[in-house]
């Protein structure tokens, strides 16, 4: 009995194999990013619903909720979309015990220089890539110290349905933005009198190798 379980699962794990796509993900960097602004970042992945199914990507402050100066509960402002899709909100501490920490560990690092372009295995049903980025302190006229505290302007999330089977480049979107507070994880739809925030990324694709 044993044999015949072990041999469901290796016959379970190789046709899980054959329907996973790689893929490589690009997020260049604009003038925002390179302009000294260290910018927080996630990439995730949601299921045709919106129901989340992993993270690929999150720099190392957002995951460690390690803030210079910061509240012992971490930003939830900064990557609010994020927190809330994939539960790993500032409720929690770094030493969470969450059933998906060792996931998310896997998949952090410092925010990169330069852009960030990145392999990762992806399953062939359909879903949604997106991905969320936000720099402190983005002040303009519209997001003061005043109304948006540390944050300055919110975070701005871009996203690209893949379909099933899909072979040809994809470009990201950009889908809106989140809270400024990080009370929820609403993505709103109206950007007016977001500015600089939207030069951090210079364009977002998924290609599928």
């Amino acid at each position: 009995m044993k044999k015949l379980i072990t041999t469901f699962a290796l016959c379970a794990a190789m046709a899980a194999s054959l329907f996973a796509r790689d893929v490589t993900i690009s997020v260049g960097a604009g003038d925002g990013w390179k302009s000294g602004k260290e910018p927080q970042l996630a990439v995730w992945l949601e299921d045709e619903q919106g129901r989340y199914i992993r993270t690929l990507y999150v720099t190392q402050k957002a995951s460690g909720l390690s803030w210079i100066f910061g509240p012992k509960d971490g930003r939830p402002e900064s990557l609010p979309v994020w927190y809330h899709a994939s539960k790993h909100d500032s409720k929690k501490s770094a030493a969470s015990a969450s059933s998906d920490k060792n996931e998310i560990d896997a998949v952090t690092s410092a925010t990169p220089k330069g852009g960030l372009v990145f392999k990762q295995k992806i399953d062939d049903a359909a879903c949604v890539i997106k991905v969320e980025v936000n720099a402190s302190f983005d002040y303009n006229s519209t997001w003061t110290k005043k109304n948006s505290g540390v944050n300055g302007q919110p975070s701005l999330v871009y996203q690209a349905l893949v379909p099933a089977g899909q072979k040809d480049e994809l470009s990201l979107e950009l889908a809106g933005s989140g809270s400024v507070t990080g009370s929820n994880g609403e993505v709103y739809k109206n950007v007016g009198g977001i500015d600089s925030a939207k030069t951090i990324v210079r364009a977002a694709t998924v290609t599928f190798n």
